[in-house]
């Protein structure tokens, strides 16, 4: 397996790839997201345009079987932004994972783990942010879309050095797949600081 980033001409050399990976796993539970490849596309080509945006993906030969991104929190959208902001936090500061997305045939190979290792690496090197920080989607443990083998990753995010910070939360609208309208999905944020302890 080899970790990428990608930026300029490799990125779009990989965007309809990079789309079509991001609409499989995240059409899957917990997101359900209904969306479209132009729409991803845009999306994509933007933040790797955007000072600071982060595209990473992972091959295993030449075939992507993972990616992340990220952006700068001041970069993000208002309703990602604002609950920091209100907490008393400076998004200035903070680095936001948006998706690790997994194909399922490489689920549990620490393949989402090396992608966050990576791009942490890469927000350190910026050296202007004190924090790293992503939202995670809150279902019901009773949500009839469910799977009976869903775990929740947790524990991953911790082993990680991430913190659950109960007192930050907010939430995200999109269509669910099936649905016709848009539905507001609450999140609740984990962090971590990227800065290295005294001694340590």
């Amino acid at each position: 397996m080899r970790i990428e980033r990608l930026t300029a001409a490799a990125l779009a050399d990989r965007l309809e790839e990079l789309a079509v990976l991001r609409l499989a796993v995240l059409g899957e539970f917990p997101f359900l997201y209904s969306g479209s490849a132009a729409y991803e596309e845009r999306y994509l080509s933007d933040l790797g345009n955007l000072s600071g945006g982060l595209i990473l993906a992972a091959f295993e030969r030449d075939r992507m079987i993972a990616a992340a991104t990220g952006a700068p929190l001041d970069r993000e959208l208002d309703a990602l932004r604002d609950p920091f902001t209100h907490a008393g936090l400076d998004p200035r500061s903070i680095f936001y994972f948006g998706e690790v997305v997994v194909l399922p045939s490489h689920r549990g190979q620490g393949v989402g783990t090396a992608l966050l290792e990576i791009g942490e690496s890469h927000v350190r090197q910026a050296d202007r942010f004190a924090t790293s920080a992503f939202g995670e989607i809150v279902r019901s443990t009773d949500h009839p879309r469910r799977p009976k083998t869903y775990r929740m990753p947790d524990a991953a995010w911790r082993r990680l050095g991430y913190r659950l910070v109960p007192d930050i939360g907010g939430a995200l609208s999109w269509c669910d797949a099936g649905d016709r309208e848009e539905t507001a999905k609450p999140l609740r944020f984990w962090i971590k600081s990227l800065i290295p302890s005294i001694g340590a």
